[in-house]
């Protein structure tokens, strides 16, 4: 139950609801808070002016007075300091803190009064005082002249009955607050709509997915219902199902090829077998069935182990141990097996060229191997077959395989590296191959991260070129 409310397994239209909800809530509450504080100063702005045009006022009567205002004599300062309004407040205090205004008309503290502006200096300042009625004022304070000439200063502390405009503000950020939260929950409500809707195209997109079956590959999604963005999607979807169409053709003609070709040394088996079996036998005779029988073996062992080794590459399962290689040497000592078997046929193999390879030993061997022991098969008595290592600029490696013979027609070159291809159809039916080898070559390439290729024509040169990609740390440095 706790993993259902993870928010990892939510669904789009959830996420995306909970998306519309906090972008309104983020939206809503900086336009609320950022109206709240511009009322808030504006208010504040006007309650200075408001203030301080009072203040300048009760600054000019008291530079203006003549008299003695000390002990009983303040009911003359009272004329002089009576504010205008009912909503004001105010209070006088001399150098030493003494209140000289008569009457409690402000009992704020004096300590708590904001910093007093300096004689003739407009005033800047104010704090907020909650009295002990539960009334809310803005207070000033500001030095005056008492008196003219030289007269001795004092402090006026003003005070503006505000409790209205606060009630006021409070309101305000209540009604906000509600606007808010009927904000947000509309945008989640409306949010989850707007996703659902949306999200239909990718609905159908499933639907149409699941009603796919392996006998229905060549079916495709369409565009014309679909919204631009999900074109890239459903370009990807259907080059999906042309690569499945494609493994699995490419698994059925696998399958029917290893049937064909296992037939052939089975039914050959199977027939040498029953007719050394139809009558007694001298054991010369057994002794050349079984010889004949020993070949097919090797020939199905040969078949095995190739396809052991395509199916170990297909599933990634191959891992290359590259070495700095001498391509020369390699060349020369594949040169070196296969020379016994070309001088049955009077031809000669010859190396050229120097170049260091980065690539594993062993499938670098099998790789030439197999295209040496493929132009042997193709090459007329008398001919020279040709290894040639050659180094790129770039610091890569090409190592070409070049024989005369029969060629191959260009009808056959976009297929010669298929599995259980062959070109020759003579021989389709020999022992000499399974027509694995080049599929072999080309498998080994694609591990290095190299190419394979092929030019010929009927009865001219035949080259094979395998090209391997510089050493990855030379790349670097």
């Amino acid at each position: 139950m706790p993993g259902l409310l993870h928010a990892g397994q939510w669904s789009i239209t959830r996420r995306l609801s909970v998306y519309f909800a906090l972008s309104s809530l983020v939206l809503m509450s900086s336009v609320g808070i950022y109206l709240s504080k511009a009322l808030d100063n504006q208010l504040v702005q006007e309650h200075l002016v408001f203030l301080g045009n009072d203040i300048a006022a009760i600054r000019a009567r008291l530079a203006n007075a003549n008299g003695d205002f000390s002990g009983g004599a303040q009911s003359g300062l009272k004329q002089l300091i009576t504010p205008v309004g009912s909503r004001l407040r105010i209070a006088i205090f001399d150098s030493g803190k003494n209140i000289l205004s008569p009457g409690p008309w402000l009992d704020m503290p004096h300590s708590a009064l904001p910093e007093a502006a300096p004689v003739g200096q407009p005033v800047t300042a104010s704090v907020m005082w909650l009295s002990a009625e539960g009334q809310q004022f803005r207070v000033i304070s500001a030095w005056a002249k008492l008196g003219p000439g030289d007269g001795r200063g004092v402090m006026i502390a003003l005070a503006l009955d505000v409790t209205l405009e606060q009630r006021l503000l409070a309101g305000y950020r209540n009604t906000i607050l509600l606007t808010l939260l009927v904000a947000v929950l509309a945008a989640a409500i409306i949010g989850y709509l707007v996703s659902r809707q949306g999200l239909q195209p990718i609905r159908r997109i499933a639907m149409l997915a699941n009603e796919i079956t392996s006998s229905q590959l060549d079916r495709r999604l369409g565009f014309s219902d679909s919204p631009i963005e999900l074109h890239e999607l459903i370009h990807a979807f259907n080059r999906m199902l042309d690569r499945l169409r494609d493994s699995f053709d490419r698994l059925s003609q696998f399958s029917s090829d290893i049937a064909h070709e296992l037939r052939t040394p089975i039914n050959n088996l199977m027939g040498e077998t029953q007719v050394a079996l139809s009558r007694p036998r001298s054991a010369e005779d057994y002794r050349g069935v079984l010889e004949s029988a020993v070949e097919e073996f090797e020939r199905l062992s040969r078949m095995i182990e190739s396809m052991l080794f395509l199916a170990r590459a297909d599933g990634a399962e191959s891992v290359i141990a590259p070495a700095l290689l001498d391509a020369r040497q390699e060349l020369e000592k594949v040169a070196e097996f296969y020379q016994l078997v070309a001088d049955e046929s009077s031809v000669r193999i010859e190396c050229h060229g120097q170049s260091a390879v980065w690539a594993d030993p062993q499938l670098l061997r099998r790789a030439i191997n197999n295209l040496v022991s493929n132009a042997l098969r193709y090459t007329r008595n008398g001919q020279v077959i040709r290894l040639e290592a050659h180094s790129h600029a770039d610091g890569a490696t090409t190592i070409s395989v070049m024989n005369p013979g029969v060629g191959i027609s260009a009808a056959h070159l976009p297929r010669i590296f298929d599995r259980f291809y062959r070109a020759d159809v003579a021989r389709e039916h020999t022992s000499e191959g399974a027509g694995l080898g080049l599929s072999i070559v080309r498998m080994i390439m694609q591990l290095h991260g190299g190419t394979v290729t092929v030019s010929s024509e009927v009865d001219e040169l035949t080259i094979f070129s395998i090209w391997f990609p510089r050493h990855r740390q030379d790349a670097k440095a």
